[in-house]
């Protein structure tokens, strides 16, 4: 027998979304599977950590039995019809799965449109508001043309794109909600210290991450592609920025140099990626803001709606530390 295809599974009359789930329920329904991995249990035998996802949200969950079967046939990015029990592990709720199949035609209550991610916002109009402050804040009729012809080439990409694989702004519009962020930093932090070159600074924020779009995709599934592997999003984004660079006849030299700097640099030390390490002063700014925004993200997404038995997050790791949640009001 196949379990993926013969296991008979009953659910429950109502649905409910992942962000509904509750700690000793069932978890019965239907799942996207994401992230797939082959783990190994104390005694040696297999087991898998998945990811499970629907509009409203993700979860993780594990396969204790038949591992091995469901690694070899479960695709990432399909949808699976899926029964388990909602548990806790290290203060994270996750799914035990009992029993899981894949969607045939008798499953009449499935909607596809439960898979089908929409941003928190208002995507156009936050894309729209990003134009108009840069083309608001930048004078130099060159920029202005790099600023016009990046909306011509990447509006559309731009404004769904996430702006991370899973650390931070992993979401629909992520991308556009991130960038935007910094240019407004930039904007205060050039009016703080006027020895910057904002409209630089605001050029160097726009094409900081632009080259996630390249790096990744995000349907099906996230999923890095064969660029974005080999040779990452700074140095993919520097190289779009010299493609859309290269259709406005004489761009100076020294100003095309010192946005590249920016986008290569601004993950700040060799360590964590860049090729060069900030060496100007608008690079050092743009390096901070990305921290700043990133690292608020992950705080953010880390405490908010978790539930704790006490007053700290599990250790989060790219934080390197657990964080203090605030108690609920009754």
């Amino acid at each position: 027998m196949n379990p993926i295809e013969n296991k008979k599974l009953k659910f429950a009359q109502d649905k409910k979304y992942i962000k509904d789930l509750q700690l000793g329920e069932n978890a019965e329904g239907y799942y996207q599977v994401l992230n797939i991995s082959k783990k190994t249990k104390r005694d040696g035998s297999a087991f898998l950590a998945i990811e499970l996802k629907d509009k409203t949200g993700r979860i993780p969950a594990k396969i204790w039995d038949n591992a091995e079967h469901y690694f070899k046939i479960l695709k990432e990015g399909d949808i699976y019809k899926i029964a388990g029990y909602v548990n806790e592990y290290m203060n994270v709720k996750e799914i035990k799965v009992d029993s899981l199949r894949t969607i045939s035609n008798m499953d009449t209550d499935f909607d596809r449109s439960d898979f089908q991610e929409k941003a928190g916002f208002d995507t156009t109009q936050l894309f729209d508001d990003m134009m108009k402050t840069l083309r608001e804040n930048i004078s130099n009729p060159m920029l202005i043309r790099i600023v016009d012809l990046f909306e011509e080439n990447f509006s559309d990409r731009f404004k769904t794109h996430y702006g991370a694989q899973k650390i931070h702004h992993a979401y629909m519009g992520g991308l556009l909600q991130h960038t935007y962020s910094i240019i407004r930093s930039a904007i205060f932090c050039a009016e703080h210290y006027p020895g910057l070159n904002k409209e630089l600074l605001l050029i160097g924020a726009l094409f900081h991450d632009v080259g996630k779009l390249f790096e990744f995709n995000i349907a099906p599934t996230v999923d890095v592609t064969i660029e974005g592997g080999l040779l990452g999003h700074l140095v993919i984004g520097n190289s779009k920025f010299m493609e859309i660079k290269n259709k406005i006849p004489g761009f100076p030299d020294d100003l095309s140099c010192k946005i590249q700097h920016l986008i290569i640099s601004h993950h700040g030390e060799k360590e964590f990626g860049s090729p060069e390490v900030p060496k100007i002063p608008e690079a050092f700014v743009l390096n901070l803001l990305d921290l700043l925004d990133s690292k608020l993200k992950i705080v953010e997404e880390s405490v908010t709606g978790v539930e704790t038995k006490g007053l700290f997050s599990d250790y989060i790791q790219p934080l390197g530390r657990r964080l203090y949640v605030p108690p609920r009001l009754p």
